[in-house]
């Protein structure tokens, strides 16, 4: 996860360049690619022995590369988004195997179809991750204000809010075991994210540990498994709290 992949290079975008033209799936996984280089980078930066201007190249490209995001985003809901909000009531099936779960989110979101939901899954958590990182490296190469501190800190929680008002959709019985399994991970960093934050965000963290343990898939997990990258979410974290003290 915090190491550069073949499938990010040009060689092999180039295979898959046709494809990202008329599949949102495919253009999506083209960018998320690419994260694992950031963090990768990232970590040498943390290391030691780096230039300035690699620093600097660094914050270019992670900004570069949300900025493709935002753009896939923005041509995914050219028509509105694909999904709309309801009460977590309709779920029901969902509240069957999550008995007793605090209404920490609702309204929550159903999906025009199951594809939908994938790419949402997927862009919201490694926005989570990627824009984790980016935060951090501003924070400590870079001086924000206090308004650029707090609008970081409200992208980030949107991710992670938007991500656990999904799981609902995934954890229908007539979704099966693939959904319960692809909505998990993102379920998990979500998690790693509302427990850095402290006890302002404390029940968002045991709403998501009660969903995680409810919904895993029989035999796949024994223990919620911690997820490296947002190590990096910790320290960005760690380093607004004390910006706003």
């Amino acid at each position: 996860m915090r190491k550069a992949s073949m499938l990010d290079s040009p060689e092999w975008l180039a295979v898959t360049a046709r494809g990202a033209k008329v599949d949102p799936y495919v253009a999506l996984n083209d960018i998320c690619i690419c994260i694992p280089r950031l963090l990768e980078r990232t970590d040498k930066i943390a290391r030691g022995g780096v230039s300035l201007d690699e620093i600097d190249a660094l914050i270019d490209d992670s900004q570069l590369l949300a900025n493709r995001a935002f753009d896939w985003l923005s041509n995914f809901e050219k028509n509105g988004p694909r999904y709309n909000e309801v009460r977590v009531d309709m779920f029901q099936s969902f509240l069957a195997i999550c008995e007793d779960l605090p209404r920490v989110f609702d309204p929550v979101y159903d999906f025009h179809y199951f594809g939908a939901g994938i790419c949402y899954m997927i862009y919201w958590m490694s926005m989570l991750i990627m824009q984790g990182n980016t935060f951090k490296l501003l924070r400590q190469y870079r001086q924000l204000e206090l308004k650029q501190l707090m609008m970081w800190d409200r992208q980030l929680g949107g991710y992670a809010d938007c991500i656990c008002r999904s799981i609902p959709y995934n954890c229908r019985s007539m979704q099966g075991y693939a959904a319960k399994f692809g909505s998990l991970t993102p379920l998990v960093v979500a998690r790693k994210y509302y427990e850095m934050k402290g006890p302002s965000k404390e029940a968002e963290a045991k709403w998501c540990e009660k969903v995680y343990m409810c919904a895993r898939v029989p035999g796949l997990y024994q223990t919620p498994v911690p997820l490296e990258p947002l190590k990096a979410v910790k320290e960005t974290v760690d380093s607004s709290q004390k910006a706003y003290l």
